[in-house]
């Protein structure tokens, strides 16, 4: 699986080496329609009741079909659903089904704050747009927790299946020339959402992403993917980068040098995926980072800590319930709540996204601050 193969390959290639808010008068969702500011925090649910659907986008340089998932400020509140609703089709919800029946109930999300094909918002008029790219035979639902907090706050989160990379769609290679396809998805997806009459689009959000204010955000496979982007798209403006070193020797041709924007590292300190080895590559990307820069370790934290379908396949299970220290090995503990892990990235990608998208100078600061002294360590350069 995904996490053998990656730690072997990075402790293969780099033991010789390493032994040697906003003020709203701009109409975003910090105001009201007079400019007065509104009383709510980014570390909980914002404003506006969210809404998600799922969309296919053409990915023609590489002849793909992609099944993108869209969460949006809603007009109006809604039920929420279930996870098995974002299934595809009727194969896939049984499948999800089958999973849910012995994953974890304290680790893997059952119920969405969101609520499908709700009408969405006709205010704020044009939206921030985040693209989010999952993990390696994930799901574009993996992080919804994240996607949910942005889009309460008025910043859209369009998510691609990498196709021949899913839970339920895999056979893609862990290597570089995938990684350049899945960088193609992301710039496809973003192709199509800014095409201001896509017929990929409801009528209600042809029109609506603003070019400007664009960032990525992807976990592991999809962090190094995040990386490519920055590095090779010059529309995204800034990246949240989750568990996994952008620049690394497994996938050459990604450099921290050549990113200008600023971008956010997620460290699980007990990351038993990419393991010590990898996390001090991570750490080494922050320093070599030339960009503005913050990183957020969580103690305790394993590598699907951050995601919504912890613990779903025994794969995926490294950051949920009962585990082994990377930073003491052998000494056996339990992971952090993954409640709480994914509040934390929420809220940590929420302030970042916040500064850089919609320009709140009030969550730039308190982005250079810990939520939870011991838990929580965060350095900014």
């Amino acid at each position: 699986m995904f996490d053998l193969r990656w730690c072997c390959s990075l402790a293969a290639l780099l033991l010789p080496v390493l032994s040697g808010c906003s003020d709203g008068s701009d109409g975003t969702p910090g105001s009201d329609v007079n400019g007065a500011v509104q009383s709510y925090s980014y570390d909980e649910m914002g404003p506006y009741p969210v809404g998600n659907q799922t969309i296919s986008v053409m990915n023609a340089s590489e002849g793909r079909m992609l099944n993108v998932e869209l969460w949006y400020p809603a007009e109006n509140t809604q039920l929420a659903q279930s996870i098995e609703d974002f299934a595809i089709d009727g194969g896939e919800r049984e499948e999800i089904l089958t999973l849910l029946e012995t994953a974890p109930q304290q680790c893997t999300r059952r119920e969405t704050s969101s609520a499908r094909d709700s009408q969405p918002a006709t205010s704020p008029a044009v939206l921030p747009l985040v693209i989010f790219s999952h993990c390696f035979e994930c799901t574009r639902y993996s992080s919804f927790s994240l996607a949910e907090r942005l889009a309460s706050h008025g910043i859209a989160v369009a998510a691609p299946d990498h196709a021949r990379n899913t839970l339920f769609d895999s056979g893609a290679m862990l290597n570089v020339e995938f990684l350049a396809t899945r960088a193609s998805d992301v710039s496809a997806v973003l192709d199509e959402l800014l095409i201001d009459n896509s017929q990929a689009l409801p009528e209600a959000l042809q029109g609506r992403f603003d070019e400007s204010r664009v960032a990525i955000a992807g976990h592991s496979y999809g962090a190094v993917t995040a990386g490519k982007i920055l590095q090779d798209d010059e529309r995204f403006k800034a990246g949240m980068i989750i568990a996994a070193p952008i620049e690394n020797p497994v996938f050459p041709g990604v450099s921290v040098a050549n990113v200008e924007e600023p971008m956010l590292f997620m460290i699980a300190a007990e990351d038993n995926s990419i393991g010590s080895i990898g996390n001090a590559v991570l750490r080494a990307n922050y320093e070599a980072a030339a960009s503005p820069s913050w990183k957020i370790e969580i103690a305790d934290a394993g590598h699907w800590s951050f995601s919504d379908i912890a613990g779903i396949v025994p794969a995926f299970g490294a950051g949920c319930g009962e585990g082994e220290r990377q930073t003491v090995p052998g000494e056996p503990f339990t992971y952090i709540d993954n409640v709480l892990a994914r509040d934390i990235t929420a809220t940590y990608g929420m302030l970042f996204f916040a500064a850089h998208l919609l320009g709140d100078e009030e969550a730039r600061e308190a982005l250079g601050v810990s939520t939870l002294e011991g838990v929580v360590d965060v350095q900014m350069k």
